[in-house]
């Protein structure tokens, strides 16, 4: 903690010394001032680095929030996007196990997609789930009022 304290007051000295020397090298108009206003510029570098560590994933994340909540906006829904290509992804390679669970979670958030329900009853009747069959068969007579 200590070193941490030490950092950032060595930072906050570059960047006085930094705006000072710059300060006063924009007063000159001669080639005179290429030396102080390089020596202004390292210091203020050096102060960015000297507070990097604390600073950087903090500045990232803020600069890269906008993007992620274009790309990735699960963080603002409850629930999750629609998506089959899991469960059907599993259905394909015969892992109907977990093909089962997916299209249940697909179910449990869309209560309303239909191809979800049939999908699920045809992974259920290949495994022999005759529970699961039922549950969703009923299921699907209350949601859409009509039988398999």
């Amino acid at each position: 903690m200590r070193l941490v304290k030490t950092r950032w007051s060595l930072a906050c000295a570059c960047v006085v010394f930094s705006v000072l020397v710059m300060a006063m090298t924009l007063k000159r108009s001669d080639m005179g001032a290429l030396f102080p206003i390089m020596l202004s510029v390292m210091s203020f570098v050096a102060a960015v680095l000297l507070v990097a560590p604390e600073t950087a994933m903090k500045l990232a994340e803020l600069c890269s929030r906008p993007v992620t909540n274009i790309v990735f906006p699960s963080e603002r829904f409850t629930k999750p996007p629609l998506s089959y290509q899991i469960a059907r992804r599993h259905r394909t390679m015969q892992r109907l196990e977990e093909a089962l669970v997916e299209y249940q979670s697909i179910i449990e958030n869309y209560p309303g997609e239909r191809e979800a329900y049939l999908e699920l009853l045809d992974v259920a009747a290949k495994l022999g789930d005759t529970k699961a069959c039922e549950k969703y068969k009923a299921r699907f007579k209350r949601q859409f009022g009509e039988e398999i």
